[in-house]
């Protein structure tokens, strides 16, 4: 089954009690005294040992459908008990109650020997005007309750039943929704964001910007992308059987500070086959790292020593992942003698090298059948020949690349 979402729901299940001489818990039951509501612990013996396999329970399901589940309740005790399978109130949180009337129980005989197992066949049947989300559900075997602080009283031998109704997705997002670029201060991004609608009625389209991407919950270096470099071009909706596009802008201003940058638009398109409170699907993720040109260029300095014969230098460098990044990258270079005389240097090589994986790549620059490619990386090489002893100094001016590595050498005579 194809589903337009999955969800792993963490539920405090009440009612699998594996072993309940181990439980000591402020409880109360049909028997109970008062001083399980007082808050004291009460013996856990005082509950009827019945064990319930596996206390957790969900259903998928469409509108129309339904489904059954089976689920072994095993009688502990010495004697035999007296079952009541219902449908109990889940405790409060955030989904919604599952109707009792979606739910029966094949109880048959409700009278459980002791030592004996039976199973009972829970079904869940979904009407055909049921919303689209989650439900929750409790089934008690018992009516015997445990209370935990500030909570209300929960079943003690029970099963909680979580159902998902679901339909097919009406609306697709056919492009790529994260973006991780490099973007030089002043230059504009554009990414266009194709939507497709398979129903059989417009769907509303209404992007909001979002000041952070919500869903990361660590702590990044990242600064928030502002809202006025954003601009964002939609439909106001999408029709029935068509395809249309959502053109979100980014343009920073030319004086941006240089750094990394986050951001997140929720398209606000409305699916009727989804749940309103899941929108993860339709977020855009805006992730850019801004830089600057250089006005003036990078300066380092080193020693040559009487027995050095010549001077190497090495510069690596990427090319940006920016949108303008046509050109090809350069540098230029000067020596500076001890003097303070000035040498233009000459490149003498250019060395093209590369990374390809034959494995699992994320986001490859490159990929075919067998070989992913993750960009590529050129070395500068500019040598200067019978240097004069003493401290040298380099001035590198950078073209079309927004970070370099360099390495300076000496050959010297034995």
């Amino acid at each position: 089954m194809q589903r337009h979402r999955r969800i792993l729901i963490a539920l405090v299940v009440v009612g699998a009690v594996a072993t309940i001489g181990a439980v000591t818990v402020t409880a109360q039951s049909s028997s109970s005294t008062s001083a399980a509501t007082a808050g004291e612990p009460v013996d856990p013996g005082n509950y009827t040992r019945l064990y319930v396999e596996d206390g957790y329970r969900n259903v998928e399901l469409k509108p129309g459908e339904s489904d059954t589940v089976t689920v072994t309740v095993e009688n502990g005790e010495d004697e035999s008990v007296e079952l009541s399978p219902q449908v109990a109130s889940p405790p409060p949180q955030s989904q919604r109650p599952v109707d009792p009337s979606w739910v029966s129980i094949d109880a048959g005989d409700t009278s459980l020997d002791a030592g004996e197992s039976r199973e009972f066949e829970i079904t869940v049947d979904v009407p055909d005007d049921a919303e689209i989300g989650d439900y929750r559900g409790v089934i008690a075997f018992t009516d015997e309750t445990v209370r935990y602080p500030g909570r209300p009283p929960q079943p003690v031998h029970s099963v909680s039943l979580s159902t998902t109704v679901w339909q097919e997705p009406t609306v697709q997002i056919d492009s790529e929704t994260h973006v991780y670029t490099q973007l030089q201060a002043g230059e504009t991004f554009t990414r266009e964001i194709t939507v497709s609608n398979t129903g059989e009625q417009a769907v509303p389209v209404a992007p909001q910007f979002e000041a952070e991407n919500q869903r990361r919950g660590r702590p990044t270096s990242r600064d928030t992308l502002d809202r006025s470099w954003v601009s964002i071009d939609a439909p106001s909706e999408v029709g029935p059987g068509e395809t249309d596009t959502i053109e979100l802008t980014v343009e920073p201003p030319a004086d941006a500070d240089r750094g990394d940058y986050r951001g997140t638009v929720d398209l606000g398109i409305t699916d009727p086959t989804r749940a309103d409170d899941n929108n993860y699907w339709q977020q855009v993720d805006l992730n850019f790292q801004l830089w600057t040109e250089p006005d003036e260029p990078f300066e380092t300095s080193f020693d040559v020593s009487e027995s050095a014969t010549n001077a190497t230098l090495e510069l690596s460098a990427n090319r940006p992942r920016t949108p303008s990044a046509s050109g090809t990258t350069d540098f230029d270079v000067t020596f500076v003698a001890p003097d303070g005389s000035e040498v233009d240097a000459e490149r003498s090589r250019v060395t093209d090298s590369g990374r390809v994986g034959l494995g699992a790549q994320r986001r490859p620059t490159q990929v075919d059948d067998t070989y992913a490619a993750r960009g590529s990386q050129q070395t500068f090489t500019y040598e200067l020949s019978d240097p004069e002893a003493g401290e040298w100094s380099v001035r590198i001016m950078p073209e079309n690349t927004m970070d370099f590595e360099y390495e300076i050498s000496r050959s010297e005579k034995p």
